[in-house]
């Protein structure tokens, strides 16, 4: 009867362990924000998420000065980055949309 208390005890550990890297919720990998095929608004949310965090874990002084500067400015840079590639993508639409205009202006664009 005690073993198999143990198999189960024991079976509900590893899926506590291995349920939230199975759904991905949640997690935030270093990847996940420079990859492409993430849309952009999930890599931006968990790129403020992450500087909330980092924020909070040094206020509660669980993170050094050093490693709060350093993954502080790390992801900073990060929205940078992100926030420079959704300026140029609607750089890119307002282009689209300036010379579509320009092209049904001068009636190119009727059928």
């Amino acid at each position: 009867m005690i073993y198999i208390a143990l198999v189960i005890v024991m079976i509900v550990a590893v899926l506590i362990t291995v349920l939230p890297v199975v759904r991905k919720e949640d997690l935030i990998f270093l990847d996940d924000m420079s990859d492409k095929s993430v849309p952009l608004e999930e890599r931006k949310r968990s790129v403020y998420k992450t500087l909330g965090e980092i924020e909070f874990d040094y206020k509660m002084n669980k993170l050094s000065e050093k490693d709060y500067k350093r993954l502080n400015n790390l992801y900073r840079q990060k929205a940078v980055n992100l926030l420079k590639e959704e300026k140029e993508k609607s750089g890119n639409i307002d282009q689209e949309i300036e010379y579509k205009l320009s092209r049904l202006k001068k009636g190119e664009l009727y059928e």
